[in-house]
């Protein structure tokens, strides 16, 4: 009974660890430990405990005083130990792959990126290169006070729930057990599809603190809900549903890009006949275009050809464009129907034609919605874009430490 107990306090602990680090997470302004009953409803005692605890762990430390509030007196507002606790984001894409180490305040402690079209069919080979590159960064890391928290490992293909890539053609990879890979053991990782960990990390306050991302600009903050597009060669897809990522049962869902929007349309490579991504990824559009590089081409390169073609009037590629657009948006309309989520996120190459396309793609799919999705439309860029799977397979990392307290907090 005394164990039993014991045991419960520690679930107890960990649980409120978890509450008060995904607080602070959300919170848009600093936060005292005042704040931090306030929201959760815990005592001001037990939330003295709890930081006092993430600071002797060094997660969180006191920042200078503020006037966090209208009345009282200045508070010390709670910050996230810069560099400590550190989540481990690996990727492997159509254009290279590398990895990156991102702490709870969206610092990149380090990254490396190969770029690299021609050298990605052999996965053991790959996944291999991957692992010398990493070990030496992370040795380093942890000889010098740093926790590595693992992190997920992102691909452009369908990964089960179970760690298996069942395939991911634009790579010529099928049917891989990554769990019993040397890299995914190594590192504690989690492989998932790519467009599941770009969408992590649009969402607010998961991993990172909302106080240090940069959200500026054209590209706004993400909803809790959405639906996340991911579009290069293949395009991917993820929805997301007040905060969680939903998986499906087997973790293979929102496969936007294999929605049929043509039954009688090209073939794609799932074996079906007018795929999305047959009109509107990368390779798919570049070579409807008449480009004879869009093997060779990145991303980059692809859309500079696309775009000195339509700075030139070229008919064709015209025709390709709207075509893609149309094609996107059918699929679009559909996803919206089935799921009633309206906030719909465009990242990776498409991101690249900029705000009037993307002005025309929303009133592509708004004119096809009923009454209640049209009035609560919204279709935007990513507020992270520039490596977002990498990102957002740091952050799944780091929230193992939110989820997961008890495991890494231990007390003596």
């Amino acid at each position: 009974m005394a164990r039993q107990k014991a045991l419960n306090q520690e679930n107890l602990r960990a649980h409120n660890i978890g509450v008060v680090l995904s607080a602070i997470l959300r919170s848009r302004e600093p936060v005292s430990r005042a704040h931090i009953a306030r929201t959760t409803g815990m005592t001001k005692a037990a939330i003295s405990i709890i930081v006092s605890d993430l600071i002797e762990h060094k997660v969180l430390e006191e920042g200078e005083p503020q006037q966090l509030a209208s009345t009282g007196k200045p508070s010390n507002p709670l910050e996230f130990v810069a560099g400590q606790w550190l989540g481990l984001g690996v990727q492997v894409h159509t254009d290279g792959y590398g990895f990156m180490l991102q702490d709870f305040n969206g610092t990149v402690v380090h990254e490396k990126w190969v770029d690299d079209v021609h050298n990605l069919s052999n996965p053991a080979a790959v996944l291999r290169v991957l692992d010398t590159m990493i070990n030496p960064v992370v040795e380093e890391l942890k000889a010098q006070g740093a926790h590595i928290l693992g992190g997920g490992l992102a691909v452009p293909g369908m990964v089960t729930s179970d760690g298996v890539l069942v395939d991911a053609p634009n790579l010529g990879w099928k049917n891989i057990d990554l769990m019993a890979t040397p890299l995914v053991q190594h590192y504690d990782l989690t492989p998932l599809n790519e467009a599941n960990l770009a969408a992590i990390a649009q969402i607010p306050g998961y991993a990172v603190s909302c106080l240090k991302q940069d959200v500026s600009g054209s590209h706004a903050a993400s909803a809790d809900s959405f639906i996340y597009i991911s579009t290069d060669v293949g395009v991917g897809g993820a929805v997301v549903d007040r905060g969680t990522l939903v998986s499906g049962n087997s973790g293979v869902s929102g496969e936007i890009g294999h929605l049929s929007v043509s039954m009688g349309g090209p073939v794609c490579r799932c074996g079906r006949r007018g795929c999305m991504e047959m009109y509107a990824g990368r390779k798919a559009l570049l070579n409807a275009a008449g480009c004879a590089q869009s093997a060779t081409f990145d991303a980059d390169s692809g859309f500079a050809w696309i775009s000195q073609k339509l700075v030139g009037s070229d008919a064709k590629v015209d025709d390709v464009m709207v075509e893609a657009t149309r094609a996107m948006a059918s699929a679009i309309v559909s996803t919206i129907n089935v799921l009633d989520i309206t906030t719909v996120i465009i990242g990776g190459f498409w991101t690249r034609f900029g705000l009037n396309w993307l002005n025309q793609l929303e009133t592509s799919v708004s004119t096809q919605l009923n009454a209640v999705h049209k009035n609560k439309l919204h279709i935007t860029f990513p507020a992270v874009d520039d490596h977002a799977a990498l990102r957002g397979s740091a952050e799944f990392g780091l929230r193992l430490l939110i989820d997961q307290a008890g495991q890494y907090l231990r007390t003596e």
